[in-house]
């Protein structure tokens, strides 16, 4: 039995880590945020094979969280800043372990206008939705970014009885059964315009476009994801070690689509479960 460490508990890390287990190894589970990742920012999720008329990412995360923990005790609830490579394997917070599978999923991009980072701090503005359960006393709601993933987290916010503005500097774009359903949801505003800077104004966050200011009580800033990684000590980036994979969007980049996690989490265990085997 080997001892293996997954970063990461989305798709990716939750079907690596139940396949490992099931394969007879020691698995420990790093995972400083929410188990199921991105999936908490996806409405409607209808390419997932096993549910016929789709089935929401909430819902789909916390089937995975329970599935998971009938596999593993608990998780390691830390943030994996640094993987260093030695004699015997790979150390991560002072362990050794004979194998590492990084499922670290993608972070948000910044819209990178004046304000942003302040508002972040008073809790005004966010990067998904992952805590969308705890704003239901917040009415107003808007999301910057015209992209597929600003229109499903629009189409849950007004789910969930808010009331969404999208604020989009171009033609919004998205698979069209999601743009054709918020665009026939009434409720759904939609702003065409650039945000130039942003401030903190009697527990509103007001927005400074163009030629205008609006007041939001929450901001959600959509405007794109990028892989992410932790730093690797020693590692030769372009020649990886055998006992060392990536699975996942951290290895695709933000493709967001849950069955090719999934599918990339178990192929990198068994791959690993390979390694370890024949090694030993």
């Amino acid at each position: 039995m080997s001892k293996i460490a997954i970063i990461g508990a989305g798709p990716a890390g939750i079907a690596a880590t139940v396949q490992l287990v099931r394969q007879g190894h020691d698995v420990q589970v790093f995972e400083h945020g929410r188990i199921g990742g991105t999936l908490w920012n996806a409405g409607m999720v209808e390419n997932y094979p096993g549910f016929p008329g789709g089935i929401t990412g909430r819902h789909l995360a916390r089937l995975m969280e329970q599935q998971l923990f009938d596999y593993i005790e608990k998780i390691i609830p830390e943030s994996v800043s640094s993987i260093k490579i030695v004699n015997a394997g790979y150390e991560i917070s002072s362990e050794i372990f004979e194998g590492v599978i990084v499922c670290t999923g993608t972070e948000p991009r910044k819209a990178g206008f004046p304000g942003e980072d302040e508002l972040a701090d008073s809790n005004l503005l966010f990067h998904g939705i992952e805590f969308l359960e705890r704003w239901h006393g917040e009415k107003e709601i808007t999301i910057i970014g015209g992209g597929e993933a600003s229109i499903d987290m629009a189409l849950s916010i007004f789910e969930a009885g808010m009331k969404p503005t999208i604020i989009h500097r171009s033609e919004p774009r998205g698979i069209k059964s999601l743009l054709d359903t918020a665009k026939a949801e009434e409720n759904i505003v939609w702003h065409e315009g650039v945000v130039k800077a942003a401030r903190l104004h009697e527990n509103k966050a007001v927005l400074a476009l163009e030629n205008e200011e609006l007041a939001f009580d929450l901001i959600i800033i959509a405007v794109g994801r990028q892989k992410t990684l932790p730093e690797l000590i020693g590692f030769d980036i372009e020649n990886l070690p055998a006992g060392f994979l990536i699975a996942g969007d951290a290895a695709r980049g933000g493709l967001g689509q849950t069955a090719m996690a999934v599918g990339d989490g178990v192929e990198m265990a068994m791959i690993l479960d390979n390694y370890l085997r024949n090694k030993s």
